[in-house]
């Protein structure tokens, strides 16, 4: 399938993994048929409210932390902060960073999702500024 797509749905609660990174995600169950896309994660833009946020979403089953094999996109909005449950959102995948792969440890899997998020900014050409502060403190700003 050629990029951009569009995959919609209500944001739903997850597992709040990324939560307690300091890295809040909405997830959304796709209304879409998305068989055609590679599970992966995405340079995207989220459309929720009446307002677009860059993002970086992972499509895909999530294997290191779910074993029920059903689709999910999870997206991290760039400079934004508040509650979405319950409300429609538009996720447009604009370009595939990386494919999706089940991590050894939930450090490891840490270590990617911040990396996915600092080429997500630099992909958006956001300033540090957008970064969410568990990437910015003194201790993981390195890594």
């Amino acid at each position: 399938m050629e990029l951009p797509v569009t995959v919609s749905g209500t944001i739903i609660h997850g597992k709040h993994l990324a939560t307690t990174f300091g890295m809040p995600t909405a997830n959304i169950d796709p209304s879409e048929d998305v068989t055609g896309l590679a599970h992966g994660v995405y340079y995207s833009v989220i459309t929720v409210g009446g307002k677009e946020y860059p993002a970086i979403t992972n499509l895909g089953i999530r294997p290191t932390v779910s074993d029920d094999g059903r689709v999910n996109a999870e997206t991290f909005i760039y400079g934004y902060t508040g509650d979405l449950y319950g409300q429609q959102a538009t996720v447009r995948l604009c370009s595939f960073r990386r494919a999706e792969k089940k991590f050894a440890s939930d450090d490891e899997l840490f270590f990617a999702i911040s990396d996915d998020i600092r080429e997500g900014a630099a992909f958006h050409h956001l300033p540090a500024s957008s970064l969410p502060a568990a990437l910015t403190s003194s201790s993981i700003a390195s890594v």
